[in-house]
């Protein structure tokens, strides 16, 4: 008998192997932290609902090493060094009978670190981020079916981001990884009631910086070691699907500064944010529906390094020398029918080197400029497959690209 009482399934298993937080909001104004993980952590979550649950939640997480420094308001000085040369898995099932909504949450980093602070000035150094080893995530989604499914399976060697609010930023970064890294998500059910999102990613390096009213200054020095890989793959199967999107992204590198209302840069004249991939890099998307309705899309998104800043209002300058010597792959594939006639989506794009800065000066004279300088000698491809026998649209790409760079202003 399906029941008609609330319940909610939410189960996590948490793997944390080393831990801190070096400044909260009542402490020391400056702190270090050094962190050596030279063990593995494993996290392994299984959830099986053997009736109608209205809502199931599944969530596993490993980390090597994880470190904060944040405060609610005032001023933060943090240095950050974290080594990791171990395993780290994250592997998360959700099985069963069927769901209003349901969720599956996997993620699994060699090395973290957070940093920001309102009101005040961010001074976050991840001085050193080394990581070796292997870093897997994976979901295995084995549902009859649910109204609103969602999934979101990530796996990086070292990551690191800030945010700070109405103050000043200066956040320096220094990434190296020589791990294999993976992520998967394997989804086979009957059918979704509304929409079904399957996200997988897998990185070797990132950080990121977001920032409201403030000046922002952000460098990344970045290394993935030939010889290492990077895969990211998601493979769908559904009898029945409405809006089912499955996204799955790799990349070697990644710098992304997100700012509004305050000068912003990634890089310095001088002192370039500097990236240099020799992983290679593979993602890969497969989406199988017998039958939809709504829409119905695959995507994949293979990058060697990738510096993105965008800023609102103010004046944006990017610095970045890119080398990618990795080869980049991306493969998406849509098969099925829809039988009422409804869309279908197919999209691989790979490149070697991506640049961007984008200002929106709608409101202001805010302007962008900078130098990027890149070279890729590996090898870049692109694939696309869709086979449907029935449908009202089909649409397809597949984009190669060796170096991509931009400087645009977004407005008057």
């Amino acid at each position: 008998m399906i029941s008609k009482a609330t319940r909610i399934s939410l189960l996590m298993a948490l793997s944390l192997s080393t831990s801190a937080f070096a400044l909260a909001q009542d402490a020391a104004e400056t702190g270090t932290i050094d962190q050596v993980q030279m063990g593995d952590v494993w996290s392994d979550m299984d959830v099986s609902v053997p009736e109608y649950t209205p809502e199931v939640s599944s969530t596993s997480v490993a980390m090597g090493n994880s470190a904060a420094a944040v405060r609610g308001t005032g001023d933060v000085n943090a240095q950050i060094s974290q080594n990791f040369d171990a395993a780290a898995t994250a592997t998360n099932r959700l099985r069963g009978y069927s769901a209003g909504s349901a969720a599956a949450t996997t993620t699994s980093y060699g090395n973290a670190v957070t940093g920001g602070t309102n009101y005040g000035t961010n001074y976050t150094w991840a001085k050193e981020q080394v990581a070796s080893g292997n870093i897997a995530a994976s979901s295995d989604i084995e549902l009859l079916g649910g109204a609103t499914i969602t999934s979101a399976t990530t796996a990086m060697a070292n990551i690191s981001s800030t945010d700070t609010n109405f103050g000043n930023n200066y956040a320096d970064q220094y990434q190296y990884s020589s791990a294999d890294v993976e992520a998967e998500t394997d989804a086979d059910m009957c059918c979704d009631g509304y929409a079904a999102t399957f996200v997988t990613t897998a990185g070797a390096n990132a950080t990121s910086s977001t920032g409201y009213t403030t000046t922002n200054y952000n460098r990344a020095l970045q290394t993935t070691e030939s010889g290492s890989n990077v895969r990211a793959v998601t493979d769908v199967y559904m009898n029945d699907g409405t809006n089912v999107t499955a996204a799955t992204t790799g990349f070697g590198n990644s710098a992304t500064v997100q700012n509004e209302w305050g000068y912003a840069t990634l890089g310095l004249e001088g002192a370039p944010t500097t990236q240099v991939n020799g992983a290679d890099v593979d993602a890969q998307t497969y989406v199988t529906l017998d039958h939809w309705s709504g829409s119905a899309t695959a995507s994949a998104s293979g990058v060697g390094n990738s510096a993105l800043i965008s800023n609102i209002g103010s004046d944006t300058v990017i610095y970045a020398d890119q080398t990618n010597n990795g080869t980049v792959g991306a493969q998406a594939s849509l098969t099925g029918e829809s039988w009422t006639g409804e869309t279908g989506v197919v999209t691989s794009s790979a490149i070697g080197n991506a640049a961007t800065a984008t200002v929106c000066n709608y409101c202001s004279d805010g302007a962008v400029g900078g130098q990027i300088n890149q070279t890729n000698s590996g090898s870049v491809y692109a694939t696309g497959s869709a086979q449907t026998a029935y449908g009202g649209a089909i649409y397809g790409s597949a984009t190669a690209v060796g170096n991509s760079a931009t400087l645009q202003s977004v407005g008057d």
